[in-house]
């Protein structure tokens, strides 16, 4: 009961959060969900923590994740994000022993899968901020394998997802959702190696169909400018993708110099100096990977505007003059939810 309460706290704040760090966010397809049905939702994945994130609390559905296990190192760390639903998934890097570690995970998992629980994972096993889906790794296949192997009988459904973005490493940005039409497993499982292929094969080709996908990146960027220079929102995966299919070979690096980035004003850079003023210091540009850029932003920004208001709104009742502080402190929020907010 506290844990369910507490996670649905959490949500509605990161969903808050999210509403005011992004200008927009738009899902499509919820019509497809199926809620009614044991699930795994599978996903593009190149933008850190925010995937997670923007699907958990404006997807409609309530999973549980698989995140790489390093965020996991710090004790107290574990035990919150295990409370929110979160496992660890472990990698080479995390020690020779990885394989024998998530066999427990891809048991933990299956377990919830019979619950009738839904289960977030990100099949190329990492991220990366170009507009292509990766080949899928077999982690999704192996906890079907185990789950189905426990309970032959269940019926299990896949829920593509694609995440789209105008320029992750930028604020403010936009993010587009699909959700594709979900995918009965029972329709490819006989527990054979050609009917696995057949599965993944599906599952890739419908995440590719709601998610941007260039597959030449060496001409990746000269598509994204080229798409940008025909006024084609870069969020609008299916009709990106289908102006990619029309024109197979993008013009000269020379003919397109477009940019989607969005200089601050001054007036923001005012009266958010601290807090701009101190994130290269804590944060150096070269210690972020682009990927995980926007966490890292949105974290600082949440974390550092609530500290702040929080601080100034005690000297204001200090100080007797609460009323005035209130007023510069509303007028404050609302002109950079205004900055961020307009066309």
């Amino acid at each position: 009961m506290i844990q369910n309460l507490f996670n649905a706290c959490i949500r509605a704040f990161v969903r808050s959060a999210l509403w005011v760090y992004y200008k927009e966010i738009q899902v499509h397809g919820k019509e497809h969900l199926r809620k009614d049905k044991p699930l795994m939702v599978l996903a593009n994945h190149q933008n850190g923590l925010i995937d997670p994130l923007v699907i958990g609390t404006y997807s409609g559905l309530y999973p549980y994740y698989l995140a790489r296990a390093d965020v996991f190192n710090n004790a107290l760390i574990h035990r919150l994000l295990r409370y929110i639903r979160m496992m660890p998934i472990y990698r080479l890097r995390d020690g020779r022993d990885f394989a024998q570690r998530n066999e427990a995970i891809y048991s933990r998992c299956a377990q919830l899968i019979q619950e009738s629980n839904t289960l977030l994972l990100f099949p190329e096993g990492g991220h990366g901020r170009k507009r292509k889906v990766r080949p899928l790794k077999n982690g999704f296949i192996h906890i079907l394998s185990k789950t189905l192997a426990q309970d032959p009988d269940l019926d299990i459904w896949i829920q593509p997802m694609g995440v789209n973005y105008t320029q992750l490493t930028e604020f403010p940005d936009r993010v587009r959702l699909y959700i594709a039409p979900a995918i009965r497993v029972k329709d490819y499982w006989q527990m054979g190696q050609e009917e696995q292929t057949a599965l993944k094969q599906a599952v890739f080709a419908s995440i590719c169909t709601c998610t941007v996908h260039i597959e030449d990146l060496e001409k990746h960027d000269l598509w994204v400018d080229q798409v940008l220079a025909q006024g084609i929102d870069i969020t609008r995966a299916p009709e990106v993708n289908d102006y990619l299919k029309k024109y197979p070979t993008p013009v000269s690096a020379g003919q397109q110099q477009i940019s989607s980035t969005r200089k601050t004003p001054g007036f923001i850079k005012l009266i958010w100096w601290p807090i701009l003023w101190l994130w290269p210091k804590i944060f150096p540009a070269k210690s972020i990977e682009p990927e995980m850029l926007s966490t890292f932003r949105l974290t600082w920004s949440v974390l550092a505007a609530l500290v702040s208001y929080f601080a100034i709104a005690i000297i204001g009742v200090v100080m007797g003059v609460s009323w005035w502080i209130t007023t510069i402190l509303g007028v404050h929020a609302l002109a950079t939810l205004w900055w961020i907010k307009k066309k």
